[in-house]
């Protein structure tokens, strides 16, 4: 009984944070010149994200935000509200971001990048929760994704995307 006990704790009982992916990117509106002065890139970034909870309870997360990045400078953020995905489950999300190049980029890199037809973009969400087993265990949790990804001018499209999850 003991032992039945002990393997029923170790499984049910573990906490682990759930798994964040990005299952793709739509570009829409896109705007950009290089030869203005300043060059500008200016476009809708719609992520979707797949939350998947392998945990038996549920996680519930608070308002969170994500961001889009050029060359390390902030170029795009939103937030979005939190909620929760069930024990075993898994949950898709739409976040949609409004990208604007400023004063801060660096604008010949930018230049350069837009005259080759191939722009490379991070991108960076996080989900801060609670993960709640049985109304007994309770652990925070933060889910990290971490993408790089390059934006096709010529194809109007996101390619190459590579996700580190933290």
């Amino acid at each position: 009984m003991g032992a039945i006990a002990l393997t029923f704790s170790l499984i049910v009982f573990r906490i682990a944070a759930p798994n964040l992916d990005l299952q793709s990117v739509v570009i829409k509106n896109l705007k950009f010149n290089s030869s203005s002065s300043p060059p500008y890139l200016n476009m809708t970034f719609i992520a979707e994200i797949q939350v998947k909870n392998d945990n038996f309870g549920t996680f519930k997360f608070q308002n969170s935000s994500a961001g889009v990045f050029y060359n390390g400078t902030l170029i795009g953020t939103s937030g979005f509200f939190g909620g929760e995905v069930r024990g075993r489950e898994t949950e898709n999300m739409n976040v949609t971001i409004k990208v604007s190049s400023n004063v801060w980029v660096n604008q010949t890199y930018l230049n350069g990048d837009l005259n080759s037809g191939l722009v490379k973009l991070t991108s960076y969400a996080d989900f801060r929760g609670k993960v709640t087993v049985l109304k007994i265990a309770k652990q925070s949790k933060v889910s990290v994704l971490d993408c790089t990804m390059n934006l096709n001018l010529t194809s109007r499209a996101i390619q190459d995307i590579l996700c580190a999850e933290n």
